[in-house]
């Protein structure tokens, strides 16, 4: 897998940034911030960070990354601080590692966790129920969401498990592509399956058949970050 970029922020109420410091220093994870690096020289782990002031449009962002009650979106309203890490990684033990070090910065005082690179929130609870089960679907299921327009459905996050998002027509209903869409990317992430240009695909033997056709991202410039620089999936009902 090539190395790629995976983005995180957490927001809190700390005071100041010695208090956010202190914190990540007090919580027993091993993890110490100085400068613009979060280390656990125990893990041998490191990551870029990089820490932003009390943003306005925090709240608005939230709201509509995840589905939280109206009083934690209150709290993220009041933050004073943005943690931001940025982890280059190049396999699935370093997301992981993204997922232990997001689950440090909660403990520290952190009220919620997005997923700047696929546009997802997520709750303290749902953050550590990951922490605890790292299998590959509740992995999938924090990193990658799907979206849909007009034209057609995709999913966004793939990048961070080092493979395509897939896009299909809209011409199928919302529920058989949420279902193409999963299953195809967890096929993806679990297998590995050497899929050429031109196959065909199918979730069951009875199932509806698709054929594959590799497509350069278009969806997004490359400085964007949702950008997937591996590509895109197209799967075409055949």
């Amino acid at each position: 897998m090539s190395e790629v970029q995976v983005i995180i922020g957490v927001p809190g109420k700390w005071k100041n940034r010695s208090e956010l410091i202190q914190a990540v220093a007090s919580n027993g994870d091993g993890y110490l911030m100085a400068g613009y690096i979060i280390h656990n020289a125990k893990k041998d782990v490191g990551f870029q960070v990089e820490v932003y002031e009390h943003d306005p449009h925090l709240k608005e962002a939230f709201s509509y990354a995840g589905a939280f009650q109206e009083s934690l979106l209150d709290e993220i309203e009041h933050h004073t601080f943005t943690v931001y890490v940025i982890a280059n990684i190049n396999g699935i033990e370093g997301l992981k590692q993204v997922v232990d070090v997001g689950a440090t910065l909660l403990k520290a005082g952190g009220l919620a966790i997005k997923i700047e690179t696929s546009g997802m929130a997520h709750t303290k609870d749902e953050w550590y129920q990951l922490l605890e089960n790292q299998d590959y679907f509740p992995l999938y299921s924090h990193f990658v969401t799907l979206v849909g327009d007009e034209e057609s459905y995709f999913s966004c996050g793939m990048k961070a498990f080092g493979l395509p998002d897939v896009i299909t027509p809209s011409s199928i209903s919302p529920e058989e592509a949420a279902d193409l869409l999963n299953n195809f990317n967890l096929y993806s992430i679990v297998e590995h399956p050497p899929f050429k240009n031109g196959e065909i695909f199918s979730l069951e033997k009875n199932s509806p058949v698709y054929k594959i056709d590799f497509i350069n991202e278009f969806r997004y410039e490359e400085e964007d970050v949702f950008f997937n620089p591996f590509g895109l999936i197209n799967l075409i009902p055949a």
